[in-house]
């Protein structure tokens, strides 16, 4: 049951810290618009939320892959838990922490657009999804590689990249609030996807697992530093 609470812990971390970005900034404006009623929730709900939490939890996420990988996890394995341990709860949160997110964006569209909704929409939700998993996917495998070979530059690209990416988009928005102009959302879109879902789909999957065979080949021989 211990184990169940940490990783439940992780995931909680993992999902407020882009979620929690993301709707202050949609609750910011919504105070600030004239109408506060229930259709202008769930215009913001539809437009803005969705792709918003789905590429700024894709940068959250991957810093806190790194925070984990360099800080937290050497020390459970420095206090006697095994490096199996390890990197099978970090997959259990990598997964569980992208498909909530996923979930959450999924529901905030159905609520906004109701029975507007449609395939394309939802095939948004589950690409993001998939986008969540190969970033988190990528920033361990980073990570774990700059552990076993103390070379800052392996992550510091991730890491800027990430910053950036979320610095630039509670910026923009708290200046277009301050400047009482609409909150700009982030819009994405996976249709070239839809062409050929299944080939894209197995290069993704192919991806991740040879992402993660190779995380966990550098992190079962890694040395422990404190």
């Amino acid at each position: 049951m211990k184990r169940e609470k940490r990783i439940l812990k992780m995931v909680w971390e993992d999902l407020w810290v882009g979620l929690g970005l993301v709707l202050v900034l949609c609750a910011a404006q919504f105070i600030r618009s004239s109408q506060w009623n229930l259709e202008r929730l769930r215009e913001l709900a539809a437009s803005s939320f969705p792709d918003s939490l789905i590429l700024v939890s894709a940068a959250t996420l991957t810093l806190m892959i790194y925070s984990r990988y360099s800080a937290l996890e050497p020390l459970k394995i420095f206090m006697g838990y095994t490096r199996k341990g390890v990197f099978w709860d970090m997959q259990l949160v990598k997964l569980l922490s992208a498909l909530f997110i996923a979930l959450i964006s999924g529901g905030a569209m159905v609520f906004g657009r109701w029975s507007l909704t449609i395939w394309k929409d939802l095939s948004m939700v589950f690409w993001g999804f998939v986008l969540m998993m190969l970033t988190q996917g990528i920033e361990e495998l980073l990570t774990i590689l700059y552990l076993k070979t103390r070379k800052q530059w392996i992550v510091l690209i991730a890491i800027v990249a990430a910053c950036a990416a979320i610095g630039g988009f509670v910026g923009y928005n708290t200046t277009a609030l301050i400047n009482e102009n609409d909150f700009s959302g982030i819009q994405i879109s996976f249709l070239f996807l839809q062409e050929n879902p299944l080939l894209w789909l197995t290069v993704s999957a192919a991806a991740y697992c040879l992402m993660g065979y190779f995380s966990w080949k550098l992190l079962k021989n890694l040395e422990v530093r404190i």
